[in-house]
């Protein structure tokens, strides 16, 4: 350090320079942030809820058939669904699934389930009776989506 007027300031021919500079460039930087995901974008758009409730409903299958709590005439176009997933694929295996919405609560859930019980078993010895082996027929219950059913899927 060389004094200067009262003051003494920093020689860079006696330290080398190199260090001190090193030194100031480490304490400029130490307050600076690498850039993120929310220096672009700081208020991200969320995911489309329609979506992931679909996604959660059908658990990344889509029904062939839904059919809703009540619905008695099913049998027509039930039939024509089979009859054109049988021509796709021969051997094709049906899921026969009752659903009841899960914000109902698991007490109404499980009323729901037993109600679409009979519906259930209707719609899988309508597909047996449309020439399906009953061992491609197979059935299941679950609390999920927004709205209860009967859903009939393919494998």
């Amino acid at each position: 350090m060389v004094q200067a007027g009262g003051g003494y300031i920093w020689d860079m021919r006696m330290t080398g320079g190199t260090p001190l500079i090193a030194l100031f460039t480490l304490f400029a930087l130490a307050g600076c942030t690498l850039p993120g995901r929310q220096t672009l974008a700081p208020n991200p758009a969320g995911a489309d809820t329609a979506s992931i409730s679909a996604t959660q409903a059908f658990a990344g299958r889509i029904p062939l058939v839904t059919i809703l709590p009540g619905t008695t005439d099913f049998a027509a176009p039930l039939a024509k669904a089979v009859a054109q997933a049988r021509a796709i694929k021969p051997g094709v295996m049906f899921d026969v699934e009752a659903q009841a919405p899960v914000a109902t609560g698991p007490d109404t859930g499980a009323t729901t389930l037993n109600d679409l019980d009979d519906t259930a078993k209707m719609v899988a010895a309508a597909i047996i009776a449309d020439g399906v082996a009953p061992d491609h027929v197979s059935r299941s219950a679950k609390t999920a989506g927004l709205n209860a059913g009967v859903d009939v899927y393919v494998k």
